[in-house]
């Protein structure tokens, strides 16, 4: 099953998508069956809205897919102000030398989640979704921790364009693209940790609710190309789609 936020007739709405066609959803999106409303209308109508609300969080990973002496990778807390819709723009910060996209699986979680053993996670992942994590990696100033710092920028995190019920998380292609270059494909069977292990790190440090993502950290080779101001951005995961984002100046 395929889930979208959809702006329809100027409001967000969240939709069921089957085939070609948008349908209402109706009641509980965490439900065990969603229930599916009246049609709205072809999908290629509607704007595909970040699969968010705003009481949601992101959290992201630091070294997700690096073997090292670690009990679990490194996470924080993405602003929702720096999230942004497949087909939206983000500006190329004065202060940035070199910006880098991440292209990224995030799990969506399904119902409040503290403590959760890896063994029982998939219980209570919802989905998932692609995540662009774009990033100032060199700046024209020296702050501490800039890795965080420079992820932080007003539309440095593009997400959607839905959620996908049906992937299999630990067989997932990853696909990432400058100017319709694609420059990296991985396959998510390499990340250090799994998702449902990540769930389990996480949720003993942060409680997860329904809604909130773990985005799952950028692969090796994501730095293989550097973004300028003008680049189209494209993630692809297989069984959820595609993201695109431009950079302007």
């Amino acid at each position: 099953m395929k889930i979208a936020r959809v702006e329809h007739k100027g409001q967000s709405t969240w939709a069921i998508l089957e085939g070609d066609t948008a349908y209402a959803l109706e009641g509980d999106r965490f439900a065990a069956n969603p229930q599916k409303g009246a049609a709205l209308g072809p999908i290629s109508s509607f704007k595909t809205l970040f699969p968010l609300d705003p009481t949601n969080q992101i959290v992201a990973l630091f070294g997700g897919w690096a073997i090292g002496d670690r009990d679990g990778p490194g996470i924080f807390i993405k602003p929702y102000s720096s999230l942004i819709s497949h087909g939206d723009s983000m500006d190329y910060p004065d202060v940035a030398k070199t910006v880098y996209m991440e292209p990224e699986l995030a799990t969506v979680i399904g119902k409040k989640c503290s403590n959760v053993s890896a063994k029982d996670a998939k219980d209570y992942i919802f989905g998932y979704t692609c995540v662009n994590d774009t990033t100032v990696f060199e700046s024209k100033i020296v702050t501490t921790f800039p890795h965080i710092w420079g992820k932080m920028f007003d539309g440095f995190g593009t997400v959607g364009p839905v959620i996908s019920t049906d992937i299999d998380p630990k067989d997932a292609v990853i696909r990432a693209a400058i100017n319709d270059e694609e420059y990296l494909t991985i396959n998510s069977s390499l990340l250090a940790w799994d998702v449902y292990e990540v769930v389990e790190w996480v949720s003993k440090v942060v409680t997860l609710n329904p809604g909130d993502l773990i985005s799952m950290g950028a692969p090796p080779g994501f730095d293989a190309k550097s973004v300028l101001p003008g680049d189209v951005m494209k993630v692809t995961i297989d069984g959820i789609g595609s993201i695109e984002s431009t950079m302007r100046k």
